[in-house]
């Protein structure tokens, strides 16, 4: 999985030039979809990149990056140190399958570029999960290449 998410920087960070790419059209579109504060959480940050910006670009959100994967979140634990951003949090470790998240609740879920990866009981769970922690009416945010054969 490390192999298809893009580079490895001399600094133990991961870089992804499609995170590059898409992190402001993602970002305009979850303008119109996220609540003006709260806590966010996005499943499966990866690279981290996406989670950075998105904490620059919604300075009254606080977000919560989280990995399954421990090289990752080390990874993403790099960035966060990096920016030094009041409202961007450590990574935590999650695993969708599990019946227990590390979170009791959240105000709104990102998931970037995960569905179209995992096998199918990891997406169950994710859907379930987020029904356990968001409240009525708060977004799941799901971002990823989901065409198949051109559709």
């Amino acid at each position: 999985m490390l192999k298809t998410l893009g580079d490895r920087l001399p600094d133990g960070r991961w870089f992804s030039s499609a995170a590059e790419r898409n992190k402001g059209p993602i970002a305009d579109v979850l303008r119109g979809v996220l609540p003006a504060r709260g806590l966010v959480l996005e499943v499966a940050s990866g690279t981290g990149q996406h989670v950075v910006h998105f904490a620059r670009a919604f300075p009254s959100l606080t977000w919560q990056p989280s990995d399954v994967d421990a090289e990752l979140r080390k990874a993403i634990a790099l960035r966060v140190a990096e920016e030094a951003l009041a409202n961007l949090l450590p990574p935590l470790e999650l695993d969708v399958r599990k019946a227990s998240w590390p979170l009791a609740s959240a105000d709104a879920i990102v998931c970037l570029n995960m569905l179209h990866v995992a096998p199918w009981p990891a997406c169950d769970a994710l859907i379930r999960g987020a029904a356990r922690l968001l409240p009525p009416g708060a977004a799941l945010y799901l971002y990823g290449p989901y065409r198949r054969r051109g559709r």
